[in-house]
């Protein structure tokens, strides 16, 4: 099947394979700048004279930027085109990587991050247009089951490639590679992406964005804290409670009256609106720190820890994570229509508890029992939840706006991982501070995670069963 778009049949003549790799490096691009800096907590710490809860914060400002963009850009996708908002997400992305690289402080860090997250919509817009590119569930099965595992680590390779070159050159040198990744991606979705946009002439509800971006903000900085130092549980908190319930109630008020609505008022009380995004919601803020940050952090921790160098902590725990996820990705996606979206979201999600759970009681004890539980939890999260969470943010989502619910749920990875980050390395300094032999940071972190994934299985049971295409 060759797909062209009228606007720009000249430029742009791809196929299915071509397609689906521009989408591939597209997403590469994003995810490099996403996993391959977590071997290299350790080399930001001591570079930029840094705390791991200062770190943490960097990434948290990288998804917290994510989540905003996710809240509007996928659908204004639908109304601009899909390929326009892909190649200007990777554009802001190269600036951020380069600000990023040449930062003399955290501060300067938490800029470059931010902007780099704005890049998030890359991954939703490519699902979007995977999906309407494909004819049978099939095939959107197996071809998204690739993308999101790619989305969660190039199979491992990134974050060996990043521990290796944070221990040979700093962890500037990873940034360095990934802008040259970004630059490939760019010329790639130029050459192969093809445009389209499905309410096309509809416009956007800008009010509704500002109000729903106040309440990701206000969210996020809530529980997880600013960045100006302040942390919950403060008088800041409550103002910002405040004004993530003031801002809610304007936006659904808004949303009744607005003639082009970011939220069909029809849909208002739609279970997959709600319970859809609060389930990723609590699954990103257990899961997400606990491999990208907790498990590197400890495994390079000499007082508490192992010791390990980064090349040593990646290739032991964090790439055979990735790679098991890659692996099972595509399988789980092909699996789904058959066994259900909602079941196997709800067995990874208990399954992750439960292993999280084995790694406080058994595994900090001892590194091949933690290893092989990392790997465990590869299966379980990269491999079959968050396929389903992603999967089940594009079926879900209503036909008249497609990319509403995809928007909405990539934000909600974005508020997630922030969160996660925020306060598992909020627990982890506090508990297991700098010198510190004392595990009961890492251990109280852990625990926090599994209380957090039940309180997401609790939610999916909300969630409504999607309808899926026939196969043809």
């Amino acid at each position: 099947m060759t797909t062209t778009s009228p606007r720009t049949e000249t430029a742009v003549r791809t196929t299915t394979s071509t397609l689906l790799a521009g989408l591939i490096l597209s997403v590469v691009a994003f995810q490099l700048n996403a996993t391959m800096l977590n071997p290299a907590v350790q080399h930001m710490q001591n570079e930029l004279s840094a705390t791991t809860a200062q770190i943490a914060f960097t990434t948290a400002m990288f998804f917290l930027s994510k989540a905003i963009f996710q809240v509007f850009m996928p659908r204004l996708s639908d109304m601009v085109g899909r390929r326009r908002i892909l190649l200007i997400s990777l554009g802001i992305l190269t600036v951020g990587t380069v600000i990023s690289m040449l930062a003399p402080t955290v501060g300067w860090l938490y800029l470059g991050r931010a902007i780099q997250g704005a890049c998030g919509p890359v991954f939703t817009i490519a699902l979007l247009t995977l999906r309407e590119a494909t004819r049978s569930e099939k095939e959107y099965g197996t071809k998204m089951g690739i993308i999101i595992a790619i989305n969660g680590g190039i199979a491992g390779v990134d974050v060996i490639l990043g521990g290796w070159m944070a221990d040979h050159w700093g962890f500037r040198s990873i940034l360095v590679f990934a802008l040259v990744a970004t630059i490939i991606a760019f010329v790639a979705a130029l050459r192969w992406v093809p445009e389209s946009a499905p309410s096309k002439g509809e416009k956007m509800d800008w009010l509704g964005v500002v109000l729903i971006t106040i309440v990701v903000i206000g969210l996020t900085w809530t529980v997880g804290g600013d960045p100006f130092g302040h942390r919950f549980p403060s008088a800041w908190s409550i103002g910002y409670g405040i004004a993530v319930i003031v801002a809610g109630l304007l936006f659904v008020a808004h949303q009744r009256r607005s003639p082009n609505p970011l939220i069909p008022s029809n849909e208002l009380g739609n279970r997959a609106i709600w319970a859809m995004p609060l389930t990723t919601i609590l699954t990103l803020t257990g899961v997400m720190a606990i491999v990208n940050l907790l498990v590197p952090s400890f495994a390079q921790n000499p007082t508490a820890g192992w010791g390990m160098s980064a090349t040593s902590a990646s290739l032991l725990f964090m790439a055979p994570y990735a790679l098991v996820g890659w692996l099972v990705g595509p399988f789980a996606g092909r699996m789904a229509p058959r066994v259900g979206y909602v079941r196997l979201l709800q067995v990874g999600i208990l399954s992750s508890a439960a292993i999280v759970a084995a790694m406080v009681l058994v595994g900090m004890h001892n590194a091949v029992v933690f290893g092989v539980l990392i790997f465990a939890l590869g299966i379980t999260y990269g491999g079959i939840t968050n396929v389903m969470l992603n999967g089940l943010g594009v079926l879900l989502s209503p036909s008249n706006a497609p990319g509403l619910l995809p928007g909405l749920n990539g934000a909600s990875f974005g508020i997630g991982a922030g969160l996660s980050f925020t306060i598992l390395g909020q627990a982890i300094t506090s508990g297991s501070a700098v010198g510190s032999s004392s595990t009961g940071g890492y251990s109280t972190a852990m625990w926090i995670s599994i209380c957090i994934l039940a309180a997401a299985w609790l939610v999916t049971l909300a969630l409504p069963a999607p309808s899926i295409k026939k196969d043809s």
